[in-house]
């Protein structure tokens, strides 16, 4: 019994304008639909003045399951930038393995459905930023800009008859 081994064809080499070499990567620029800034010493209904339908929510009473469909509305009406749609829209309880993350760190329980006062939990991010975080100026003027649409959804509105 005899083995023949037969030599293999070579491999086919890639074209020359092709390499394995690492092409730099770019990230793309983020989709961000802006809207005008609004201003806590506004007009109560100033966000209803853009001719915009937005859910109305107490936003001092709202769940984290609710705000992420108020974020969305804010974004769609273009209200809020991309940006400013994450940082609300994100929602770490809404995860389901939070109990065993974050929960499992802080001692709590995931309560999805819980209302919080987002106006108090953003005013004390925004505070938190300024302090500990100054140099980042756009992230400061965007938790700004949400603070500022959020007493807008959570002061009365004033209705003339």
């Amino acid at each position: 019994m005899s083995i023949k081994i037969e030599p293999q064809a070579p491999l086919p080499s890639p074209p020359p304008e092709t390499s394995r070499a690492l092409v730099p990567y770019r990230e793309p620029p983020t989709p961000v639909i802006t809207g005008p800034l609004v201003e806590h010493e506004a007009t109560p209904d100033a966000i209803q003045a853009t001719g915009k339908s937005i859910r109305t929510a107490d936003v001092r009473h709202v769940s984290p399951r609710q705000m992420t469909t108020i974020s969305m509305d804010l974004y769609v009406n273009g209200i809020i930038g991309w940006d400013e749609y994450a940082m609300l829209a994100f929602q770490p309880e809404l995860h389901p393995d939070f109990d065993k993350t974050i929960g499992a760190l802080t001692g709590e329980k995931a309560q999805p459905d819980r209302p919080r006062d987002f106006i108090e939990t953003w005013e004390k991010h925004l505070s938190y930023k300024r302090k500990y975080n100054p140099g980042d100026a756009r992230q400061i003027r965007q938790v700004e800009h949400l603070v500022n649409v959020l007493r807008q959804l959570g002061s009365p509105i004033s209705m003339l008859v």
